[in-house]
């Protein structure tokens, strides 16, 4: 894979210029006036084999959906215009094909050889078929011979029995805890404001589990409000101080509790009388005690998505996922772990560095991802390795160069943990920013399918083991990376 990092400064804009012969715009305008097409909002589908996104069309106020950008992700389409006519083939998994044929500008269709009335006029546009966004529940019903739901306003549609329900149940001890339930392990956004925890799910087919607003008999924790909106669900849990979430069960449950007060200061012992005539001096404060601590950093973020993985996937995402991922199996071994960014921010490369070197790590692991490939590639950093003293100043481009010893170490002990999970991996060197400038040993996992099926990259059993594999190989060499003092 190819290591793509946004310029910082580049903010340019291509503006594209068209001059058409006054007739032709004219009837541009006037086709326009007609369609009213234009970019509008997405529908999130979720089905057995994959979740993706289809952009729709605003068409005279209403959404519309693209036929193949439903279809493609779940089998095989054959889509095209013939004349007014729009012909579709369609062959589910293991299934046999089957037909359905619109027209365009007509709100009559039939789909099976049974004929079948639009809510609105099918629209043809640029050689592709549109159909209004509430007809898609029934469409897809009929030619995928599965149930369909459409929560139309929230434009969240599930094939099959994909839903996944939570349930909440509040442990009333001191301090309370709030324990959010699932049936499969699940990798939402989490931030947090003042009183209140809120996990957006933008990949798993959460729904309520039947009550979308709960108010506790809790002082602390108060009431947990389930929402979907614009493709997306969310979970927000309130309370009246500070709330925290920790995963377990492998992602199965979430646990939201408060977030523990500071330790009390030690008191300070009452001092022994002392003669007039004796000088009080102070004692100077023990510093504290050294620490390790791992850095993750997931690559990309905000506008850059990094690599396209599929269709709907992007390394941003993937890599996100992996981090939480990790950052569990860390604090299970009792290694204390820091994500760089905890949710899709844009981070610079200098700003990356200087807030890694800033933490002073034992540890920096950068997470990236591939659609090409197989299994995962650890890397280090392709410098020659300097006889540097770590203490003093560094060279911001080759900073990496005093720790490439000890990142070797690292990365050979993650390989080691990926060969005993039978995972197929390779350790290689690479010119990367921003691991030139970490003044901490440093390695980067990238990560590519398993196997010949790119979806599986996504999968949580895949994922996991690899966390595992990361986490054991640094858990493995901790003796040998440095402590530092914060």
């Amino acid at each position: 894979m190819t290591f793509r990092f946004p310029l910082a400064d580049d903010r340019s804009r291509l503006w594209l210029g068209l001059v058409l012969p006054a007739l032709a715009l004219a009837a541009m305008i006037a086709h326009l006036a007609t369609v009213q097409a234009q970019p509008a909002d997405q529908l999130t589908v979720y089905s057995p084999q994959t979740s993706y996104s289809v952009p729709l069309l605003d068409v005279k106020g209403q959404p519309y959906a693209g036929l193949v950008d439903l279809l493609e992700p779940i089998g095989e389409i054959d889509a095209r215009p013939d004349g007014k006519k729009y012909k579709v083939k369609f062959t589910p998994p293991g299934g046999r094909a089957v037909e359905a044929q619109f027209n365009e500008g007509k709100d009559k269709a039939k789909v099976l050889g049974q004929n079948y009335k639009l809510p609105a006029n099918f629209v043809l546009q640029n050689g592709r078929g549109y159909v209004p966004l509430s007809s898609a529940q029934e469409i897809l019903n009929k030619l995928l011979a599965k149930p369909v739901q459409l929560h139309l306003a929230a434009r969240r549609l599930f094939i099959g029995d994909v839903p996944i329900r939570f349930s909440l149940e509040l442990d009333k001890s001191n301090p309370p805890k709030l324990v959010v339930s699932f049936p499969s392990p699940v990798n939402p956004t989490i931030a947090t404001e003042p009183g209140r925890v809120r996990f957006t799910f933008r990949r798993e087919p959460v729904v309520s589990g039947g009550q979308d607003s709960t108010t506790f008999d809790n002082p602390v924790i108060t009431g947990a409000v389930f929402a979907e909106h614009d493709g997306l669900a969310e979970l927000d849990v309130m309370g009246s101080v500070p709330l925290m979430a920790n995963f377990a069960d492998g992602g199965k449950t979430i646990i939201v509790a408060p977030v523990p007060p500071p330790p009390p200061a030690p008191t300070a012992p009452t001092p022994e009388p002392q003669a007039p005539t004796q000088t009080q001096v102070q004692q100077p404060k023990p510093p504290a005690g050294p620490r390790f601590l791992v850095i993750i950093d997931p690559a990309h973020g905000g506008a850059d998505s990094g690599a396209s993985i599929t269709a709907s996937l992007v390394e941003k995402d993937v890599v996100l996922a992996l981090a939480r991922r990790v950052q569990r199996e860390l604090a299970s071994r009792g290694i204390a772990a820091g994500m760089l960014r905890n949710f899709d921010v844009a981070i610079a490369l200098d700003q990356r560095a200087a807030s890694v070197n800033a933490a002073r790590p034992a540890l920096y692991v950068t997470l990236h991802a591939a659609n090409t490939g197989r299994g995962v590639h650890v890397f280090t950093s392709l410098l020659p390795a300097a006889n540097l003293s770590r203490d003093g100043f560094l060279p911001w481009d080759t900073a990496q160069a005093a720790f490439l010893e000890l990142s070797g170490v690292a990365a050979g002990s993650v390989a080691a943990e990926l060969d005993s999970r039978k995972l197929p991996n390779t350790t290689l060197v690479a010119p990367l920013r921003p691991m030139n400038n970490i003044a901490a040993p440093a390695i980067a996992v990238e990560i590519a399918p398993p196997d010949d099926n790119v979806d599986n990259i996504a999968s949580a059993e895949y994922q996991e083991q690899v966390a595992q594999s990361i986490a054991a190989g640094i858990a493995a060499v901790r003796s040998k990376l440095p402590e530092v003092r914060p």
